[in-house]
């Protein structure tokens, strides 16, 4: 199982930084790097394992497509064999020319990130490549089965990509009948056989889907994918896991992971939530260790995983259910599929779930736990697991369904800026900013990976234009965060107006600016889904003094499906005070959503209630 990494800090885009994506589009065919040839047998075995043989034949048709194979890798298990059965390339006007062996090379594949393995790696490099030159090889894969696995699950996927898709035809064979499920698949046809134990899949029609120019938070929901598997019962794939999973838990705790237990005996169950995930994170680090062994979803013992001091995701969730568990707090381990994208589950099956975590129940309330994270705010699920399916394991060893939720869009920022101007147009300011939920976990680990001068930086870098004088006052942040951290924030804009004519202007960009994005998106037509992050709201308020103002804030708000804005303010002798709320109500929005009429109707209104905001101002 994977760890994802956390997602860099938004307190960026919480003050207001904007940008701007350029035009976008679907890239024409025309311009398609390479053309691939696809052709897949997959035979599912009944013992679980898996022979596959896969023809590929690639045309290169643009110079950059040269550089897509300059050598081409493939990865497998230490117990996994793989073979090259034939490969030749073929330049234009010329015969095939078999690759020489000495252009096939077999290594151990370099570790992943924060972990041990001992994969293997087999690299082709094809000689001679330009434009015109056709390659062509065989390879043969034989999986072996993975430790209490006694059913098959493949996933057939399709990402957009800079390979023109000429032709794909898959065939599935198994000693049994084969299970299939599909998702926007109409592009090929899929024929099953009399007995259900052959699935033929072909694709209707070459194929060329690839987006360019799309904003840095862009992604797709939903790709075409097909999924075969034995069955489709969740508790044939993870039944067996789910009793080693309890036999496990059954074992007497670790003398050090007992002592923290009764360390925290004495706290509300709240407490010791947070005491034990703090007892995780100073103790044992994320580290998966899979030499000379492929363990997949079997964890080590609790014994074995306080010896070592690290585990991967399983081991550290399985460690936590059990200490919670030994604390008297109901607690189950759980799959899912971790990410900012989380597919339909069509399968229940063992390649479904990336990830382990842990169900528990707070004083009346489901807490979805996740020991790998540096960071931990109790009773909050980070949205790289939220608003998905989990499986969860029960003391009886079955396998259950549920939903995660999609989180409360709560405050999780509220700004108080009291800015003066002088003649000039220089805005001496200070500020409080109360961060709370993703935000301040966000800070937290920002301070533990790049320190807290460099978090600091970034801070003051967003108050302004051009900013001087800069001290942020606030105290250490922790592994465990509690909503309502305060910074204090004093500094000088040299830019707090700008200068027009013989008056200056003022703009408030963090709310003004907001929409330039989705604006860019509408104009330029981009074609991909906009990943958000945490439903949260921002409370903002602005005191500005020094100047006069040209006109008042009548006020205003706005209503959606996906942004609510309310704005009010009050002119002054000598400025003005507003505050606006705005409450950000998904994580994603789609192509079809950023494109309608309503959405665009928001967009209007959300401006036309920003103008209000925007003053020309005399000193």
């Amino acid at each position: 199982m994977h760890r994802f990494s956390f997602h860099r800090c938004l307190i960026v885009i919480s003050l207001g930084l904007v940008t701007h994506p350029v035009n976008a589009a679907l890239q024409p065919m025309a311009e398609a790097p390479l053309a691939s040839d696809t052709e897949l047998h997959c035979h599912f075995n009944r013992d679980a394992s898996t022979d596959c043989t896969t023809t590929q034949h690639y045309t290169i048709l643009k110079p950059n497509g040269r550089e897509m194979l300059s050598r081409i890798d493939f990865d497998y298990a230490e117990g996994d064999t793989f073979e090259v059965i034939s490969a030749h390339s073929t330049q234009p006007g010329a015969k095939p020319v078999a690759l020489d062996a000495t252009q096939i090379d077999t290594r151990t594949a370099p570790n992943p990130d924060q972990g041990f393995s001992r994969d293997k790696q087999t690299s082709l490099a094809f000689p001679n490549l330009r434009v015109g030159t056709q390659i062509r090889f065989t390879v043969r894969e034989h999986r072996a089965a993975k430790p209490l696995v006694s059913q098959f699950h493949y996933a057939l996927t399709f990402d957009p990509s800079a390979f023109r898709r000429d032709h794909v035809k898959a065939r599935f064979t198994a000693e049994r009948p084969i299970q299939w499920r599909s998702e926007l698949f109409d592009g090929f046809t899929v024929t099953p056989s009399a007995n259900g134990k052959t699935l033929e899949v072909e694709q209707k029609a070459p194929t060329y889907l690839n987006y360019i120019n799309e904003s840095s938070s862009a992604a797709l929901q939903r790709i075409p994918r097909l999924e075969v598997g034995s069955t489709v019962d969740r508790q044939a794939y993870f039944g067996d896991f789910a009793q080693r999973y309890n036999q496990i838990l059954a074992a007497r705790l670790p003398a050090q992971a007992a002592a923290a237990v009764a360390a925290a005996g004495g706290l509300a169950p709240a407490e010791q939530v947070a005491a034990l995930m703090q007892y995780i994170n100073d103790h044992y680090r994320y580290l998966g260790d899979w030499r000379a062994t492929e363990r997949g979803y079997v964890p080590f013992n609790l014994a074995e995983i306080e010896q070592h001091g690290y585990g991967d995701c399983k081991d550290l969730a399985i460690l936590l259910t059990a200490m919670l568990k030994a604390s008297g707090i109901k607690a189950e381990t759980a799959w899912v599929s971790r990410g900012d994208v989380a597919y339909a589950l069509l399968i229940p099956g063992t390649n479904a779930p990336n990830h382990a975590i842990v169900r528990a129940e707070v004083d009346g309330q489901v807490w979805w736990l996740d020991p790998t994270n540096p960071v931990f705010a109790p009773g909050q699920t980070l949205p790289d697991i939220q608003d998905r399916w989990v499986l969860v394991n029960n003391a009886q060893g079955h396998v259950r369904e549920e939903q995660i939720p999609l989180e409360r869009p709560e405050t999780a920022l509220r700004l108080d800026k009291q800015v003066h101007f002088d003649k000039q147009g220089n805005g001496a300011t200070q500020a409080t900013i109360t961060f709370s939920r993703l935000p301040l976990m966000q800070m937290s680990v920002d301070d533990r990976q790049q320190g807290t001068t460099a978090t600091d930086q970034n801070l003051c870098a967003h108050f302004g234009n051009e900013i001087s004088d800069c001290q942020i006052t606030r105290q250490p942040t922790a592994f465990v965060v509690h909503d309502g951290y305060a910074v204090h924030a004093t500094l000088n804009d040299q830019r707090a107006l700008e200068k027009l004519a013989n008056d200056y202007v003022y703009t408030d960009e963090s709310l003004n600016g907001r929409w330039d994005g989705f604006i860019n998106y509408r104009r330029h037509n981009q074609q991909a889904d906009l990943y958000l992050g945490n439903p949260q709201t921002y409370d903002y308020s602005f005191t500005l003094t020094g100047a006069k103002m040209e006109k008042a804030i009548p006020g205003c708000q706005v209503r959606s499906p996906w942004y609510d804005l309310d704005l009010d303010g009050t002119r002054t002798d000598d400025g003005l005070r507003y505050h606006y709320r705005l409450s950000q109500k998904t994580r994603w929005l789609t192509h079809a959503e950023v494109a309608s009429e309503a959405f665009g109707k928001m967009i209007d209104e959300a401006r036309t209630c920003a103008e209000q905001v925007h003053q020309v101002v005399k000193l």
